[in-house]
């Protein structure tokens, strides 16, 4: 996985994951045909209580961390697969003092039958003139794809293609879990009571190509952490770095959310426009 958490959006594996659970109960028998209650002496028997299931890791990790990337990985896919999701993805560099050099957020939304709306945005003095983009949607469905851009001078462009139905970000668990078990990340946290119950690992001092960051003249610190519930879905990830840039102290970094009760994915009013300009231009 590289530092801003994007990966090939290709279609899902699916495989079933179950979790047996065993419980003894103890049955207590008493006469078919008797119809007075018990003789003295004799008791009734009281069922033993069925044992309650401690919640365990996420497939595919221990106490010790991410010990097989691949059933994690396929673990995500599979919660969100015909589900609606929403994966959100926000990279930023900013100085000490709170200064913002840089801020991009990118996401999308996966509706019903597989309906995405998508949407990219950048902050303003990372803008390099009037025609830079600024601000970019896009709505598809099974058959087209519709694309929205909006410039810093205050134009707009309509893009129509045929839609890629694809369902992004499905697999970026399978390459969070790789590189949690390359840099040995460790389970530093959890939350059994929760619904569902989750789980975080942590990995400090991130070793080759990870251990920089482009942003940054020089880095101090760097630390990758998820947040993972008990059923594998990656609910959020995020790499982080300490250093300096132009020789005063700052902060880069990538976090990836994703969000399984999205809201519905309606169909933006641009989305008309756009449509019947391409009708007039053909």
């Amino acid at each position: 996985m590289n530092k801003e958490f994007e990966g090939p959006l290709v279609q899902p594996r699916s495989l079933g994951v179950a979790i047996a659970l065993v419980a003894l109960v103890g049955f207590a028998g008493c006469s078919a045909f008797g119809t007075a209650g018990p003789s003295a002496g004799e008791g009734t028997v009281t069922p033993a209580p069925v044992p309650t299931a401690e919640p365990s890791p996420p497939p595919g990790v221990t106490a010790d961390g991410v010990r097989d990337p691949e059933r994690l990985g396929i673990a995500h896919e599979q919660r969100l697969t015909n589900e609606s999701y929403a994966v959100t993805v926000v990279r930023t560099v900013r100085f000490d003092n709170g200064t913002t050099v840089r801020r991009l957020e990118r996401g999308r939304t996966v509706g019903d039958g597989g309906v995405i709306l998508s949407w990219r945005t950048e902050t303003a003095h990372s803008r390099a003139g009037g025609g830079t983009v600024v601000s970019r949607r896009a709505w598809s469905n099974e058959s087209v794809r519709v694309m929205r851009f909006q410039y810093a001078n205050e134009s707009t462009r309509y893009v129509v293609t045929a839609s890629p139905q694809r369902y992004p970000y499905r697999r970026t668990a399978h390459s969070v879990g790789e590189m949690l078990s390359s840099e040995d990340a460790a389970v530093v946290a959890s939350d059994t009571d929760a619904d569902p119950p989750t789980y975080t690992l942590l990995a400090r001092n991130l070793s080759d190509s990870l251990s920089t960051n482009p942003n940054l003249d020089r880095v101090e610190t760097s630390s990758i952490r998820a947040v993972v519930t008990g059923r594998g879905l990656l609910r959020r990830a995020s790499i982080r770095y300490t250093g300096t840039r132009d020789g005063t102290p700052a902060v880069a970094g990538s976090t990836i959310r994703f969000d399984t009760d999205p809201d519905p994915v309606t169909r933006p009013e641009w989305v008309e426009t756009a449509l019947q300009q391409e009708h007039k231009e053909t």
